[in-house]
This record gives structure tokens, C-alpha cells and sequence, in this order.
């Protein structure tokens, strides 16, 4: 789970650093991006904890 997460909101930081430099608002691109990149790690783990069992 915890490598997930790493990838999940490194993924965020960079979708979030991406998005801000187009949309001009680039902290709060970052943070919803990561927050997202930690919800999809979860989903990612549950189903994958899912099918295991």
C-alpha cells in the first residue's frame, strides 16, 4: 500500500504542476492532484485486496 501511495501522489505533484502551469493556480492544482493521486492509491489497493480474497 505504501508504495502506491508514493506513486500516487508523485503522480499528483506532477499532474497538479502541469495543470497550475496552464490554468495559473499552481498550489492548489498540486494539492488536489496529490489528494486525488491518494484516493486512486486506495481505490488501486482495495481492489486489488479485493480480487485476492
Amino acid at each position: 500500500m505504501a508504495s502506491k501511495l508514493v506513486w500516487g501522489i508523485l503522480g499528483g505533484v506532477v499532474l497538479g504542476a502541469a495543470f497550475g502551469t496552464l490554468g495559473g493556480n499552481t498550489g492548489i492544482w498540486i494539492a488536489v492532484c496529490i489528494a486525488a493521486g491518494a484516493v486512486a492509491a486506495g481505490v488501486w489497493h482495495y481492489m486489488e485486496t479485493r480480487r485476492q480474497g
